[in-house]
């Protein structure tokens, strides 16, 4: 099947990352991928040699004809069937692209920013995309009643999926940089401090009743300080360094070595305020980590109700406090955890799994090569 994915910025995201997993794995799979990617970001040379065929064109304006004008002649010339969009910029250029041409085109929603030009984009292309994609069930169901698109006709959930080939590392070399042996508790969280959409701040206040009961205990929080919203990391930091546990709580920023970081700890806590599938929680279950996440609809999703991970009332610390402890003092049950946890995501959430889910809904909409 010949796809093209338009992206419109290649930053280190969510979204992105599975864009990113889907090119160096479309070919080998069944997919015949042009990546078309319209502005510069992190991990802009990633895909470039990630396995698709590259092309850049810089969208110059919010709505821009000389993109969609290229758009078409790149279907036209290498006889794409699809237009696979991840935002509703995206969306929008496919669409545009869609009245000149035959080519059916789709938008995944990956989440939600509220926005007036936003909502009123994403309501005018729903009804006019072949097919539209929520990354959960519990997503789709935000996106009806919360959000109130109207996903009755043309919606179809796919899960995300995980590259595992990037996790399958066995040794604990992450340590090693914060002078910590294999005795010493390492305890984590991979997420962005950006717009109040993870609540690490909840982290924070659970650390010191950790760190006293466990006084080998360290925590890393990875993830970048977000220029437009620095007060959610500002907080954490301020809170951390007024009650003197710095020296144990370890703020990472960006990074890359997440599958050294992750083969690094004992226990992976993950807390949220909004989420529509918790990528970081399911490569963290991928590499064999126990996980504590909260008890949002979609993190009670990827984890079967709470059957593979422990589940935390939303904001309560004591209770964060209690099931981090049920683990660390039972490491027995601690390690079936992570090895359970493990096979449930090998088994529901490989990139392969979501590569033949698209491939079944592309055929669905009548993209089958002729």
């Amino acid at each position: 099947m010949k796809i093209l994915h338009l992206l419109d910025s290649p930053d280190r995201g969510g979204a992105e990352v599975i864009a990113l997993d889907l090119c160096r794995n479309g070919k080998k799979n069944g997919l015949d991928i042009t990546l078309v990617v319209t502005s510069k970001g992190s991990l802009f040379e990633e895909f470039r040699s990630s396995g698709a065929d590259f092309i850049f064109i810089e969208r110059k304006m919010p709505i821009d004809f000389r993109l969609i004008y290229k758009l078409q002649k790149i279907v036209k010339k290498k006889g794409i069937k699809v237009i696979h969009g991840h935002q509703a910029v995206d969306g929008l250029h496919a669409y545009l692209t869609k009245v000149f041409t035959n080519v059916k085109t789709i938008l995944s929603f990956h989440g939600y920013t509220h926005s007036i030009k936003n909502d009123i984009t994403l309501k005018f292309l729903i009804p006019r995309m072949d097919a539209n994609i929520a990354v959960s069930n519990s997503f789709l169901k935000r996106l009806k009643g919360e959000i109130k698109f109207d996903t009755s006709k043309n919606f179809h959930v796919i899960y995300n999926g995980i590259d595992t080939k990037k996790f399958f590392k066995a040794d604990r070399n992450f340590r090693k940089e914060l002078n910590l042996s294999d005795s010493d508790i390492l305890l984590g969280m991979v997420g962005n401090f950006n717009d109040n959409i993870r609540d690490q701040i909840t982290v924070c206040r659970a650390l010191p009743s950790i760190f006293n009961k466990y006084p080998k205990a360290h925590f890393v929080f990875v993830g970048r300080r977000v220029d437009e919203s620095p007060q959610y990391y500002d907080e954490c930091f301020t809170y951390c360094q007024e009650n003197r546990i710095l020296d144990k709580t370890h703020f990472l920023g960006l990074r890359t070595n997440i599958n050294d970081i992750l083969n690094s700890l004992d226990l992976f806590i993950y807390s949220s305020n909004h989420d529509t599938f918790g990528i970081a929680v399911i490569e963290a279950m991928i590499v064999g980590v126990p996980v504590v996440v909260n008890d949002l609809p979609p993190l009670l999703e990827v984890s079967n109700n709470g059957e593979f991970a422990e589940i935390y009332q939303t904001k309560n610390v004591f209770d964060l406090v209690r099931k981090v402890d049920k683990l660390l003092v039972n490491r027995d049950y601690m390690k079936k955890l992570g090895n359970t946890g493990k096979e449930w995501a090998l088994s529901r959430f490989r990139i392969e799994n979501h590569i033949q889910n698209l491939k079944t809904l592309y055929a669905k909409i009548g993209a089958e090569d002729k």
